[in-house]
């Protein structure tokens, strides 16, 4: 019998390995298809980082002396190149917020709860009153579906940094829980107490970001701040020249390097100052002891119509006077007084220098402010530090905010009013005996009188700053918006670090996504179905099909 030829199989066999290839190629790119599709699906917008032109958030907590506020943040990227500042679209509360946290009629921190939450160690349930409503509230200006990579940063200043450590920790610990219990992505680490520096800094960033002083674009020099708050002041300015300094803060914002000198002058806040005021009266005023053992005392810088209790742990009245016997006691410690209001413009001013150069001097009356200030600044009040920087910092112009902003409002001046304008302003309203500012809310308007001088005071003879030109606000300005920036720079940052920061932070839910699983399955199926199969060699085709067909097509020839 004759062989069968070789032509007459050759098509149909050929045929059926095209077709095959073409399957196989067919399945291979589905799979890649779908692969990249589950990779987008998981890693793509909304699920990792952020992209150009799609807003996010960030949550910041301060946790103050006087009360505890939170800021909302939305921005927005403005380049694809890892120095580029995002820009930012809204903060809030702004002035259209409504909410029952809205302290009526106020200038600054109107959202808030009170007291600080230095005042709750120990007691969860007032952390979490003081937290939880801001916390809720913030949770209303994230969209539902970005409140799970929305961070918050919880920061606390001066209130809890005169706690002990333990003490610290549990505050801390209790925030953590609260927090905990709510759609923001947290870490323990973003729940912490900052240090003066860091709080300085923060506000200088926000400062200049808001004034577009910041970034690659911005040629101008930066601005100085003065930030009065309740317990402490910051100072912070740029310097040209380097210098080793406990108070130096380098820091690169886009491709420049700056320079900084932060200070946090604990004793110079606004309620700081004025418990010193009440301490030095104790010592002068003749008293008399009420009943329960409770002491009034005139303050020249308080309206006519105040009258409250006043804790006052710094109060030694040597010439009080027992109610019963009449004798007198000598040195005698006394925590609760009552303050009565005295209204005295003209002593109200030496008492307000005397606080803000933290002189020991009893003859505060007799104080004069066109004094040199440097002289007259005793080495322990920290701000003699400043005076040997005042003539060879960069910045020309400092900008005052917070409880100087709070104080230039009420008297309703211009942004570059200079002190004389303070004084007069100061002396015609709160010279007349029925000068009253009930209708502003806060300490500020308690002690209106004595914000006057005392931020002047500052100025002039504590800061030695009466060169430099003082702007007042903006008011919306908080180092919570520098705190946002810095804290949360893995949200901008499109550097490699950054991105390794996201995806940690999002990994354990991405890892338990079930088209997450169901894509990594079908990776690993793709892989062990292509290793089986054998490719032509290029070149090569008609021997590979030939070595693949049966041996029996060349049959061995019979020797004849």
């Amino acid at each position: 019998m004759e062989p069968r030829s070789p032509s007459k199989f050759k098509i149909p066999i050929m045929g059926f390995v095209q077709y095959k290839r073409v399957f196989n190629i067919g399945i291979i790119v589905l799979a890649v298809v779908l692969l990249l599709v589950g990779v987008y699906h998981v890693f793509g917008p909304g699920r990792g980082g952020n992209v150009l032109g799609r807003p996010y958030f960030t949550v910041v907590v301060d946790c103050g002396s006087t009360g505890t506020r939170v800021n909302v943040y939305e921005w927005v990227m403005k380049g694809e190149r890892n120095w580029e500042l995002p820009m930012l679209m809204h903060s809030y509360p702004d002035l259209s917020t409504k909410s029952p946290l809205w302290k009526g009629a106020c200038q600054y921190h109107c959202l808030q709860t009170e007291p600080g939450l230095d005042k709750f160690v120990g007691n969860y349930s007032g952390v979490r009153a003081s937290l939880e409503p801001l916390i809720l509230w913030a949770e209303q200006q994230v969209p539902p579906e970005r409140r799970g990579e929305t961070p918050v940063f919880v920061l606390a200043t001066a209130g809890l940094r005169r706690l002990d450590v333990v003490d610290v920790k549990q505050v801390l610990d209790d925030a953590e829980a609260v927090v905990g219990k709510h759609a923001f992505l947290h870490r323990r680490s973003w729940i912490r107490v900052l240090s003066g520096k860091e709080e300085a800094y923060y506000g200088w960033i926000a400062l200049n970001y808001k004034m577009g002083r910041l970034g690659n674009n911005s040629r101008l020099p930066t601005l100085g701040l003065l930030d009065l708050g309740g317990s402490s002041l910051q100072v912070v300015m740029e310097v040209g020249e380097s210098r080793e300094d406990g108070h130096l803060v380098r820091s690169r914002v886009g491709l420049f390097e700056h320079r900084i000198l932060a200070y946090s002058l604990t004793e110079f806040g606004i309620n700081k100052a004025f418990d010193r005021t009440v301490s030095m009266l104790s010592q002068v005023q003749p008293l008399r002891e009420g009943s329960g053992r409770k002491l009034e005392l005139q303050h020249p810088c308080l309206g006519s119509d105040y009258v409250n209790n006043y804790t006052c742990d710094g109060c030694i009245f040597s010439n009080a006077t027992d109610s019963n016997s009449s004798q007198p006691m000598r040195n005698h410690h006394f925590t609760s007084v009552y303050l009565v209001g005295d209204l005295n413009w003209e002593q109200c001013k030496g008492l307000a220098r005397t606080a803000a150069i933290h002189s020991s001097s009893s003859d505060w009356s007799n104080l004069t402010l066109a004094l040199n200030c440097k002289a007259h600044l005793p080495s322990h009040s920290g701000s003699n530090i400043l005076n040997s920087k005042a003539t060879t910092h960069a910045a020309a112009c400092f900008h005052a905010l917070s409880g100087f902003f709070v104080v230039y409002t009420m008297l309703n001046l211009s942004q570059r009013a200079n002190m004389t304008e303070i004084w007069e302003r100061g002396q015609l309203l709160c010279s007349r005996s029925d000068a009253h500012f009930g209708s502003i809310s806060g300490n500020y308007a308690r002690q209106f009188c004595f914000s006057v001088p005392y931020l002047a005071s500052l100025i002039e003879d504590g800061l030695c700053l009466g060169d430099a030109e003082i702007n007042f606000g903006p008011g919306d300005v908080s180092w919570t918006l520098g705190a946002a920036l810095v804290e949360g720079e893995y949200l901008w940052l499109s550097t490699t670090n950054s991105r390794l920061s996201i995806s940690s932070l999002k990994i354990k839910s991405v890892l338990a996504s079930p088209f997450f699983l169901f894509i990594l399955l079908l990776g690993l199926l793709l892989i062990v179905y292509c290793s089986q199969i054998k490719l032509p060699m290029p070149g090569k085709r008609g021997a590979g099909v030939r070595s693949s067909l049966p041996s029996y097509i060349y049959p061995k020839r019979r020797p004849n």
